[in-house]
């Protein structure tokens, strides 16, 4: 398995996704709007299409689907795992630099409310880029590498 290639064409899906998920979403970020039915988990108001999405569809493609077609591997899935959590943060971030009607100026605590942020000095971050980040480090050092 060539993991570059891999890794970086699920980024690339990742941003392709961005892209529409912007064009649909447009200014209401997190789909602010009352047409998607919301499920709340802590500080977190997830959306159906989220749901549906993000902790469904994206880990079966992105994880399941390969160990069916291929058999089970441990370490392939541990990788694929480490794609998935870097490309929800990849895309989650690409969606405010592809978006003109919610631009990259608007990526910060006070605009973006929807979900929680962390101050690491000066710098704001939101909460799941550095959890997801963590678990893909941890995985990637700890169990693939």
């Amino acid at each position: 398995m060539n993991e570059l290639l891999v890794f970086l064409t699920i980024q690339g899906a990742m941003i392709f996704y961005a892209c529409s998920e912007a064009y649909m979403e447009r200014d209401t970020g997190w789909t602010q709007n009352e047409m998607w039915f919301r499920i709340n988990f802590g500080n977190y108001n997830y959306t159906a299409y989220h749901i549906f999405v993000y902790w469904l569809a994206f880990p079966m493609a992105i994880i399941l689907l390969p160990n069916l077609i291929i058999g089970f591997d441990m370490k392939m899935s541990l990788f694929l795992l480490v794609c998935y959590l870097i490309g929800t943060i990849v895309e989650d971030f690409t969606w405010f630099v592809v978006n003109p009607h919610y631009p990259l100026k608007k990526w910060n605590p006070h605009q973006t409310q929807w979900y929680p942020w962390l101050k690491i000095r000066w710098f704001y971050i939101p909460a799941t880029y550095v959890i997801k980040g963590g678990i893909a480090l941890f995985v990637f050092f700890r169990y693939y590498h």
